[in-house]
């Protein structure tokens, strides 16, 4: 005798299978989507505050600096971009000479401190003295499509920094600010320019 299976034993029809999986393949769609969306968002969030940090280093290094000193000087490269900025400063206690150099080679903004004046080194040939405070910097482009110098003067004891950091998937930061020396004007040693 054979046995025969009830109609509700009998398992899946084809149709059900189907519908059953076009619904799955759409949910994890969906899913696959929403999390791909996050990892995107958090790599720019990412990103950006790397960039934004990297920036703010910059200017608050500077911004220290220049506060505490007597006098301010700013040059620029031969390839007229790259800029060189100098401070002559008491903050410390120890007088001294601290300089700043933006190379538009390399991206990048090197600071140095001496007892006795710096000499601007030669865009994209920086040497060991120097000490690389952040890359990825680029000068900010005013309406004409030319470069604003990174660092400017600013009255006769300020510096002007503007500046832009590139945060990776299109998006940059901006910064922009100008500090001015605050210590007493002397011209006692070093003479740093």
């Amino acid at each position: 005798m054979t046995a025969r299976l009830r109609r509700d034993e009998t398992g899946f029809s084809l149709v059900e299978l189907l519908v059953a999986m076009g619904l799955f393949g759409i949910v994890i769609t969906i899913v696959g989507s929403v999390i791909i969306s996050a990892l995107t968002a958090d790599r720019t969030v990412r990103e950006v505050t790397t960039s934004t940090t990297d920036g703010q280093l910059v200017v608050n290094i500077i911004e220290e600096t220049v506060r505490n000193s007597t006098a301010v000087s700013v040059e620029t490269a031969a390839d007229g971009v790259s800029t060189f900025a100098t401070a002559r400063t008491t903050a410390g206690g120890t007088p001294r000479c601290q300089s700043w150099f933006y190379d538009d080679e390399t991206g990048a903004v090197f600071e140095r401190s001496s007892a006795t004046a710096v000499d601007a080194p030669i865009p994209g040939a920086v040497s060991d003295e120097w000490t690389s405070v952040s890359q990825g910097l680029a000068p900010i482009v005013d309406d004409a499509g030319d470069p604003i110098p990174v660092f400017a003067l600013a009255g006769t004891r300020g510096i002007s920094v503007s500046f832009s950091v590139d945060g990776g998937s299109g998006t940059s930061s901006l910064f922009i600010t100008t500090v001015t020396g605050r210590a007493p004007l002397s011209n006692v040693s070093p003479q740093c320019f």
